[in-house]
């Protein structure tokens, strides 16, 4: 199975970081050609970084996020794209991987028959309306670690979808407009699609309410960075994360622990409550439907306050 690989990068200060490269290593393990696309302008430094690993480097702003890098890579592959046999696109939005990609490429290779797919498929989506967006059952592969077969990524349904790639103010656009669109567009036209993690598909933000769970008893590869960062306090605790990758996988907690000190949102909040029992109340909360799951939001919210009044953190 021969393969290509377009990896989108973005860094707020304009860095590739260490777990970006470990990525990027593990990786181009099981790819032949691996193009690294950043939205960022990077320093001769840091490009530098990439020798003996990227095949071709992109670094060139625009503010097409993920799908522009995604883009870039494709239109530079196109013309010997033919010569491969699956395209990937990747990105840095999550650490890992965790687990090995070759033995996760070879389950999919032998237990399943389909034209694209990804590590996790979303049960639920976006819709807008005059009122704002809202969250519907909108099935979905999720794009931060995506596998086309040829007979995809040669089709022209594909190509017209990659052509339309453009600048969105905001983030829900692309969502709708990329992520779901695409799968939308290529289930539309016939392509079968299926994910490496077929559990808790019932649930809505799995990456989030369960990536201890996911990591723990279904070799999940990855996991999200907005949730160690931080970013994703109302729903998710990340107490005992190094305790939780470092017991369950080989993957070096240092090159996340190095990261946080740099980008992590805020102090950890809520620690007044106990881990084991926040842990089990953020479950509770994950397997609640989206209603309510919005109620808990504004909930935790105030919790926060309290505790941030009370106990200062």
């Amino acid at each position: 199975m021969k393969r290509a690989a377009v990896f989108a990068h973005y860094d707020r200060d304009n860095i590739i970081d260490d777990y970006v490269i470990y990525y990027l290593k593990e990786l181009k393990e099981i790819v032949e050609e691996l193009v690294f696309v950043s939205c960022n302008e990077l320093s001769d430094t840091e490009k530098g970084k990439l020798n003996g690993i990227a095949d071709f480097v992109i670094a060139e702003k625009h503010d097409e996020y993920d799908f522009g890098s995604y883009k870039r890579g494709y239109f530079y592959l196109k013309p010997h794209l033919k010569d491969f046999d699956e395209l990937i696109f990747a990105n840095d939005s999550c650490f890992g991987p965790l687990y090995p990609l070759r033995e996760i490429f070879g389950e999919m290779e032998t237990a399943e028959k389909c034209d694209f797919w990804g590590i996790t498929k979303n049960r639920f989506g976006l819709t807008k309306s005059q009122s704002g967006y809202k969250t519907v059952r909108r099935p979905h592969i999720q794009s931060y670690f995506l596998v086309l077969k040829k007979t995809v990524f040669t089709s022209k349904t594909f190509d017209e979808f990659m052509e339309s790639i453009k600048h969105h103010d905001e983030k829900n656009e692309i969502v709708l407009n990329y992520e779901i669109g695409l799968y939308e567009k290529l289930t539309a036209a016939g392509f079968t699609s299926c994910a490496y993690i077929k559990n808790l598909y019932r649930f809505n933000h799995i990456l989030i309410s369960f990536w201890r769970l996911l990591i723990e008893r279904y070799n999940m590869p990855f996991v999200k960075c907005s949730v160690l960062r931080l970013q994703n306090e109302t729903l998710t605790t990340t107490d005992k994360w190094q305790e939780c990758i470092s017991s369950n996988t080989s993957y070096p907690v240092s090159l996340i622990e190095e990261n946080l000190k740099r980008t992590s949102s805020r102090k950890k909040s809520l620690k007044f409550i106990p881990a084991s029992l926040k842990i089990l109340y953020f479950y509770f909360i994950g397997i609640q439907p989206a209603f309510a799951k919005r109620y808990f939001t504004k909930f935790n919210h105030f919790l926060m306050r309290i505790g941030t009044a009370i106990f200062g953190t």
